[in-house]
């Protein structure tokens, strides 16, 4: 079962994010999520399955924090599934080391999409694991990691890894690779967003160029390893893997407001329990973001051959470079940097942009 955004209905609705706690275990470096110390009420859970159910939503994503510091997850999980054929649970991996919870969580039949930065577990992983997570959770990773593989069955196993220096560096990244395919996983090799403590530019980032030389090997492997195509876009959000969120899906935060996905938080079409799920789709700024054609701006939408695929790249991360919801991905290997600035992906005014004055707007003109 491939990661996300693989089917839709009628009028092309496919996914539904759920933040269900801003707790989490962990302090990872490369985290966008602010970790608030809230779990989202039960009610508020239901409303939102019952709402995409009823508009015929395909997939459901849980999402936080952590999910699994959550006592009712089983319930929580079950409710979801017994709406929905495709519930992927976003997890670091850790509370799976629980044999128990981990068999459970299976036998309810969702997808499991876990973090794994390295297979082997000497002491340089170690310290690799201890950086990126903000503590040593190598233990428990590798001991959810062997659960899963006893209780899931491989077309229900999505591994995830950020792209970043030390795993880059490592090679510790195209190991997780190999070892994803060689067990008919589906791996989850991902652009890394801005967080709390990894900004673009820092010693832990790869450049664009060192991005693509990374995703050009993993093409590589996929060609020359296991005879498969390989992925025919090398740029982010992941490897192989385009992200539609803002087009066709949309993303609830721990409050029950909704927003575009994961890296928009501060953009608010509306409180799931204060409106219908219609109402808020309808937002007038949701049907202005929805549409690339009409709201991405400059190089991503007017010359690059990959638009129809990619649609501007990682929406949140081209805001947190530029400060505009409608700028170009800068950070993308191909738009040509001899030629074109940071400046030039961003609209030269906000005139006509629905969200002109946003407190959260700050184009860096």
């Amino acid at each position: 079962m491939p990661f996300r955004e693989i089917t839709s209905n009628e009028i092309g609705l496919v996914g539904i994010g759920v933040d269900i706690t801003d707790r989490c275990n962990r302090r990872c470096r490369t985290c966008f999520a602010v970790l608030n110390h809230r779990d989202m009420p039960v009610e508020v859970f239901h409303r939102i399955v019952d709402e995409g159910t009823r508009l015929k939503f395909t997939e459901f994503y849980v999402l936080g924090g952590e999910p699994c510091t959550r006592p009712d997850i089983l319930d929580m999980l079950r409710y979801a599934k017994e709406r929905f054929k495709l519930v992927i649970l976003v997890t670091n991996a850790d509370y799976l080391a629980d044999e128990n919870l981990c068999h459970q969580i299976a036998d309810i039949g969702v997808v499991v999409a876990a973090q794994r930065h390295t297979i082997v577990a000497d002491e340089s992983a170690r310290a690799t694991e201890k950086f990126l997570c903000g503590g040593d959770h190598l233990d428990t990773s590798i001991a959810g990691w062997e659960n899963i593989q006893k209780f899931f069955p491989a077309n229900r196993i999505c591994v995830q890894c950020c792209i970043t220096r030390p795993v880059v560096e490592s090679g510790s990244i195209f190991e997780v690779f190999r070892w994803a395919r060689n067990n008919g996983y589906e791996p989850v090799m991902e652009f890394t967003k801005e967080g709390r403590a990894f900004k673009r530019g820092c010693n832990e980032d790869v450049s664009p160029d060192e991005m693509v030389r990374v995703l050009a090997k993993l093409r590589k492997i996929d060609q020359e390893e296991f005879s498969l195509p390989g992925a025919e876009i090398l740029s982010p959000q992941a490897y192989g893997k385009t992200c539609h969120m803002q087009e066709t899906s949309i993303h609830f935060r721990v409050d029950g407001v909704a927003i575009p996905c994961v890296g928009f938080p501060g953009i608010n079409y509306g409180d799931i329990m204060q409106m219908s799920l219609e109402e808020i789709l309808a937002s007038p700024v949701r049907q202005r973001i929805k549409n690339p054609e009409d709201w991405i701006y400059g190089y991503c939408k007017d010359e690059c051959p990959y638009f129809k695929q990619c649609t501007g790249g990682c929406r949140g991360s081209a805001f947190d470079m530029a400060g505009c919801y409608r700028a170009s991905f800068y950070y993308c290997p191909h738009i040509p940097r001899a030629r074109l600035s940071l400046r030039d992906m961003i609209p030269p005014t906000c005139d006509g942009c629905p969200l002109k004055g946003h407190p959260s707007c700050n184009p860096k003109r």
